[in-house]
């Protein structure tokens, strides 16, 4: 082999299925149907063991070694050691094969590598490039190309001097609104930021504080000094209108295309989850990297899941995802504070002064299980706190 391109790529297919305790249902079962036909006729006696198995939430140790045979990552060493130019492309929004896993797997390389980000879900970017003639020039498809006529045939087309990093920023597009169709057209590519590493794409991080609720209102805000002693609770097992997508694939097309899914935030049911908002913002934020998130968590049932959205809220109140990310906590005793930190998907997105920064926290996304629907413990109360020993806070990358 002579170089590698892997488009909507998984470097992990382990973690890009089953993480942080949470298995990515809606993802496999995508995975599934579009490979058509009966799974009978299609997988084998033992894959469909591995599938039943992931579905039904039973030996997962079995699943997780299925996936990691399956995955570049551990194949790491041999890949450097033989010096394969490798070629990554992947989605910031990607539902199948998140974000984290394969820029993971890009930072333990040492060969000539390139890793690009686009706006969008899984093939969003290369998909018309690669499936529909004459569907117009592609960048993505052409700089992946252009990387193997270099490392494959010799081509001096100048993939030698590119950066290692190329990371498009969510919506930095210019569109205009075409009256036939009411949707968005792009006028202007959005931006695109190249870097000579990942660990350049952060130059710095802001914590932003929990803090309780106000006078008046039932969300917390996000503050810049440390604040412990409240609570917010609220009734676990709803799906909420605070979801990463509203389909797997087609909302990344369309922000893919210059229409990014609009959240009315006042629709957001505060009885089935939590909310934390900043102040207007003076000055405008690069988010650049890979978010981390720090609650002390309380369940009335002995499992519970949380899934982390983070918007940017415009004046209008209505947002637009930035990232989001789900754990599930398991073996809790009625009563007992848990701590839990978890990594949310990377991102690269500007928010505009006067924007306000949003966290939501619930407790089901459509595409996840979730602890709640499998113990059938629906009602439960999950109660989100700040303590004295790990006051809550929210790390949010710039650069």
């Amino acid at each position: 082999m002579d170089a590698v391109v892997a488009l909507s790529t998984w470097g992990d297919l382990a973690d890009s299925l089953y993480q942080n305790d949470t298995r990515h249902l809606k993802a496999v079962q995508s995975l599934i149907d579009f490979t058509g036909g009966p799974e009978e006729r299609k997988f084998d006696a033992a894959t469909r063991q591995v599938l039943d198995d992931f579905r039904a939430g039973r030996n997962l140790d079995g699943v997780v070694a299925w996936g990691r045979k399956r995955s570049p990552s551990s194949y790491v060493d041999e890949t450097n050691a033989r010096g394969i130019p490798t070629f990554i492309s992947n989605t910031w929004h990607e539902t199948l094969f998140p974000a984290n896993q394969a820029i993971a797997h890009f930072g333990r390389l040492t060969v000539p590598k390139r890793l690009n980000l686009w706006i969008g879900d899984h093939a969003a970017p290369e998909g018309a490039g690669l499936t529909i003639p004459f569907s117009g020039p592609n960048l993505p498809v052409e700089e992946a190309f252009a990387w193997l006529d270099h490392h494959v045939l010799g081509a001096d087309n100048g993939v030698a001097a590119w950066p290692a990093v190329n990371s498009q920023i969510m919506f930095t597009y210019t569109t205009r609104n075409d009256s036939e169709t009411g949707q968005n057209v792009i006028t202007e590519p959005a931006v695109r930021e190249p870097r000579p590493s990942w660990a350049d794409v952060t130059t710095s991080t802001e914590r932003w504080y929990l803090t309780a609720t106000g006078a008046g209102r039932q969300d917390g805000g996000l503050g810049t000094a440390p604040e412990t002693g409240w609570k917010l609770e609220f009734t676990a097992g709803e799906l909420t209108a605070a979801t990463a997508v509203d389909a797997v694939i087609t909302t990344g097309q369309a922000e893919w295309k210059g229409n990014p899914k609009q959240y009315a935030t006042d629709a957001f049911d505060r009885r089935h989850l939590a909310v934390w908002t900043s102040g207007p913002l003076r000055t405008a934020r690069r988010i650049r990297g890979v978010p981390e998130l720090t609650l002390t968590v309380r369940s009335s049932a002995d499992a519970t899941t949380l899934v982390a959205y983070l918007f940017d809220v415009g004046p209008d109140d209505t947002a637009r995802i930035i990232t989001h990310e789900p754990v599930t906590l398991r073996d809790l005793s009625s009563g007992e504070n848990r701590d839990t930190t978890w990594k949310l998907q990377a991102a690269g997105y500007d928010i505009a002064p006067d924007h306000r920064l949003m966290l939501v926290v619930n407790s089901r996304d459509q595409l996840y299980s979730d602890a709640h629907t499998d113990a059938g413990a629906g009602g439960s109360t999950t109660t989100i706190t700040s303590t004295d020993d790990s006051a809550a806070h929210l790390v949010v990358p710039l650069g």
